[in-house]
């Protein structure tokens, strides 16, 4: 089943891509001749093909970002936090405010391929963390330890043990959404406003739930985090029908 609503976080400054971000916010950051929100609200698109809403959440420029997507994406909700210079939680905070009944996460660094909406809204779970086991992880990687039965034990850039990668997508169901939700609130009451989301997965599974991972190893995606991923993103990205992320990718 679909869900209810895509959340695209894309409050952040982007300040490892200045400075191409000095005057504009990450989200309208360029690659192969279209803003990263773009590819965003069009993957977005394909997931809910036809159902739901598009909940854009801005920040730094916020501004510039809504002036584009009523023009460019006119079905998208546009959310701002004010707060954007603390913790993304509160940019996933923000984008529940409008109370969808199960959400997709991601984030707008973010280029995923069309064939990753297959494989995870197939995948079962309550709430659904995507993950990836082909990739060597960097120390601002979000990495994840699974437990013996398979869902989500730890996960944190910082952990030393791990068995995969964190790839920045989350898909909660509506049998998920209260437990998510009582974990958001734990996060926020323990560890206050500089929290980052993935704590909530953390936080549900000390709470004892479960967080089912489906492994999306072998689709390539891109992050366009600094100016080294942008580039590798415009050599990565093959011209034909780059817009509609019908796109195939090279193996890099």
């Amino acid at each position: 089943m679909r869900p209810d609503a895509v959340i695209i976080m894309a409050a952040g400054r982007g300040l490892r891509l200045r400075p191409l971000t000095i005057e504009v916010p990450k989200a309208l950051v360029v690659c192969r001749g279209f803003p990263l929100i773009e590819y965003a609200c069009e993957f977005a698109r394909h997931v809910l093909d036809g159902t739901g809403n598009i909940a854009v959440v801005t920040g730094y420029g916020g501004d510039m970002v809504k002036e584009y997507l009523e023009v460019e994406a006119t079905d998208a909700i546009v959310l701002h936090n004010e707060k954007f210079e603390k913790g993304n939680i509160l940019s996933l905070q923000k984008g529940l405010s409008f109370r969808p009944k199960s959400f997709l996460l991601m984030n707008v660094d973010h280029i995923y391929p069309f064939a990753f909406a297959k494989r995870l809204l197939e995948a079962r779970g309550a709430v659904v963390a995507a993950i990836d086991t082909d990739r060597s992880l960097g120390a601002d990687d979000m990495k994840v330890k699974l437990g013996g039965n398979g869902k989500i034990l730890k996960i944190s850039k910082t952990l030393d043990d791990y068995d995969c990668g964190y790839i920045g997508m989350t898909l909660v169901r509506e049998e998920g959404l209260q437990l998510y939700m009582q974990a958001l609130d734990h996060v926020l009451a323990v560890k206050g406003e500089m929290a980052c989301a993935e704590e909530v997965l953390q936080a549900i599974a000390d709470m004892g739930g479960e967080v089912s991972v489906c492994d999306l190893s072998g689709l390539c995606w891109l992050e366009v985090d600094t100016i080294e991923d942008l580039i590798r993103a415009e050599e990565v990205l093959v011209e034909k029908d780059v817009l509609n992320l019908r796109f195939e990718f090279e193996h890099v």
